[in-house]
């Protein structure tokens, strides 16, 4: 992942580690599942020209979004809360994901502790994290300018 910072993580230790193999150079799209929390999430990310998919990490509740990245658009923040949901001590609860054109979200319930991811110099390029039944957890990938 030579060039790449990665961030985080945010969330709880439930849930058992997720992450890519290779290096990202672009995010094309986000589906996400939600409802009281964030249930599922599932990307796809270009690398060496192609697209290459990862997840859904976590299971198959709530409803589905997908976000679709257009050509020029990059990530820029991701902002969200983590906090107990049912029996478990800690999760994602909620995510909004902005670009450098749109804000898309929240997901979830905006219930917990507050958290932000913002770039000030690069973009989003993929993710990694914690997850079971839920995301449990989410840390990113950027790619500085």
């Amino acid at each position: 992942m030579s060039g790449l910072v990665k961030l985080g993580l945010w969330g709880g230790n439930g849930g058992n580690p997720c992450d890519i193999d290779g290096r990202s150079t672009r995010l094309a799209k986000i589906v996400i599942r939600s409802a009281d929390s964030i249930n599922a999430l599932g990307f796809e990310y270009v690398q060496d020209g192609m697209t290459l998919t990862a997840g859904p990490w976590g299971g198959s509740g709530g409803g589905t979004s997908t976000i679709e990245f257009q050509p020029g658009e990059h990530l820029t923040e991701i902002n969200g809360t983590t906090g107990p949901y049912s029996n478990i001590a800690n999760l994602v609860r909620s995510l909004t994901f902005v670009t450098n054109v749109s804000k898309y979200g929240p997901y979830g319930a905006v219930q917990g502790t507050p958290f932000v991811i913002p770039v000030a110099s690069g973009r989003i390029v993929a993710f990694y994290g914690r997850a079971g039944m839920n995301l449990d957890a989410i840390g990113t990938y950027l790619m500085p300018s």
